[in-house]
């Protein structure tokens, strides 16, 4: 008769080797994954939501363009030209107010001028605390400023349609989700839409932040993009794995025809009685 610390001992190697198992398990189903995309065979049910999709990494890219174009908003003002006639861009900072109220350019592109003969970029020191530089550039370089600087004043001045469709995107991805769990019986498809939102907005917020200073305006979107789609898509990933491992919304059922036990995946096609080789074959019409 086996002693209680000598019980609780083979306890922890049960779970523990059920654990490993899980883990092999979930493994070989990212490795069939991408034996069965090579083939264009495989199981549907066993691998379709594993790895994002095409589509789904698209989103993270927009939500992080979307994340990068509402810190521009919330913190420059863009404007072609300035209250000179060299300036080609000034850069407003919304955060620094002088005393009349009104924000404090932060960065100028400006022409050649009386005091300074070639093209540069100007920076005001009461803003970023540092001598101005006169940063030199190309006269390339300075008409490619001005044509960004075009874009970016009409993105600050679309962001607030863009963010008001982009949350209401989100809004109706999570309705559909959870209109799609209502009728299979599950929860799995929302707490995952929820969840790979998250980690969108979560991976946009670190990409425009690895961009501070002045290319925090372009960087800042290209941050966003990099990082919305890096921290979405491996969220994404990751939370697949763990509800796999966990065996959310998964069930074990015996074939009500064969009699053979079956993974029925119930997020996806809601309870079924029967396994995938004994439900009628669905019908292709051809044209």
């Amino acid at each position: 008769m086996n002693s209680k610390p000598e019980k609780k001992e083979n306890d922890k190697q049960n779970l523990l080797e059920k654990i490993l198992e899980k883990i092999k398990e979930l493994y070989k189903k990212v490795c069939d994954y991408f034996t069965d995309s090579e083939s264009g065979s495989g199981s549907f049910e066993s691998s379709e939501s594993v790895v994002p999709t095409v589509r789904e990494i698209t989103k993270h890219g927009i939500h992080g363009f979307i994340i990068g174009i509402f810190e521009n908003l919330v913190r420059f003002v863009i404007k072609v030209g300035g209250p000179r006639a060299s300036n080609i861009v000034t850069i407003y900072d919304l955060n620094s107010i002088s005393s009349l109220g009104n924000p404090k350019w932060y960065a100028r592109v400006d022409m050649p001028h009386t005091n300074v003969p070639y093209h540069h970029i100007n920076v005001n020191k009461s803003v970023t605390g540092l001598p101005d530089p006169h940063i030199p550039i190309s006269a390339f370089a300075a008409e490619t400023a001005g044509t960004v600087g075009r874009v970016l004043e009409i993105l600050n001045t679309l962001a607030p349609y863009l963010i008001a469709v982009f949350v209401a995107y989100d809004v109706y991805l999570i309705g559909a989700s959870a209109a799609k769990d209502y009728k299979n019986r599950s929860s799995r498809n929302t707490i995952k839409t929820i969840i790979d939102i998250l980690m969108g907005l979560l991976g946009a917020a670190i990409g425009t932040a690895i961009f501070p200073g002045i290319g925090t305006l372009v960087g800042g979107l290209i941050g966003g993009i990099a990082g919305g789609i890096a921290v979405g898509t491996g969220g994404h990933i990751t939370s697949e794995m763990l509800m796999d491992l966990f065996r959310y919304d998964i069930d074990d059922f015996y074939c009500a025809e064969c009699g053979e036990e079956f993974e029925n995946r119930r997020y996806l096609n809601g309870i079924k009685e029967k396994c995938e080789k004994c439900r009628p074959a669905k019908s292709v019409s051809s044209h």
